[in-house]
């Protein structure tokens, strides 16, 4: 299969501008792996397919012309293909940030792995698989949340004395709000005066639309709360 220099040209543009949508969602969200990532994921991923076609196209020329040498000489078309799907697992999981209990990145860093698929496919010439899967992605990126109204995760670290009268006011406050506890992790530190400051990790599920800073605000108000932390904001990002 000989490609024009117009047509390996088109399938490189196309899959810039496929990856750098998929990134340009990402950047919106505040990611580090952002469209240049993808983009350059993109188009190194059309590049490796563009070459391994080539090299294939060559093999097969050339046992064509030599016959003899059919039996010594061979060519895999997914060789090359085959690890760019095992490589670029290493630049995802550089996405992935893991702190006490908690995982971001998971989301960018399917997408690069998803948009490393956009460029194989761009490259191997599945124009109708590559704009249908950049449509799927985008749609599974920007609207699954809001659709099936997924719970929200976060993490609160609260900091407080009088342990007893202090948790049950953290309680009432989580009831009220319908805020479900997950996990808690809780530590306590005793001062040289005798007293003690309690530490609690909280994993919580809020209800859709909760407007955490105004919870944050009314359990700083009490005055055994030495501080509260914000620990995740979510866990599939």
């Amino acid at each position: 299969m000989d490609i024009s220099h117009i047509e390996l040209l088109a399938r490189l543009i196309l899959a810039a501008l496929l990856g750098g949508a998929i990134g340009y969602e990402r950047e919106l969200k505040g990611r580090d792996a952002g469209m240049r990532t993808h983009t350059l994921v993109a188009l190194g991923a059309t590049i490796i397919t563009l070459t391994q076609l080539g090299a294939s196209h060559l093999v097969i020329e050339f046992i064509r012309n030599n016959p003899d040498l059919n039996g010594v000489l061979s060519t895999d078309i997914t060789r090359l293909t085959a690890q760019i799907v095992n490589g670029i697992g290493f630049l995802g999981a550089g996405t992935i940030i893991v702190s006490r209990r908690s995982v971001t990145g998971l989301t960018t860093a399917a997408s690069i792995w998803a948009v490393a698929s956009l460029g194989i496919a761009v490259g191997m010439g599945y124009y109708f698989l590559s704009f249908s899967s950049t449509i799927i992605m985008l749609i599974v990126l920007r609207l699954v949340k809001s659709i099936f109204k997924i719970e929200r995760t976060k993490q609160l670290e609260i900091e407080y004395k009088s342990a007893d009268q202090t948790l049950e006011f953290i309680k009432e406050h989580f009831s009220e709000n319908n805020i479900t506890v997950v996990s808690t992790d809780h530590s306590i530190s005793y001062l040289e005066d005798g007293s003690s400051i309690c530490k609690d990790l909280y994993t919580l599920h809020l209800p859709n639309q909760f407007n955490l800073i105004d919870l944050i605000s009314k359990i700083g108000k009490n005055e055994n709360i030495l501080s509260i932390n914000t620990i995740k904001a979510s866990l599939d990002n």
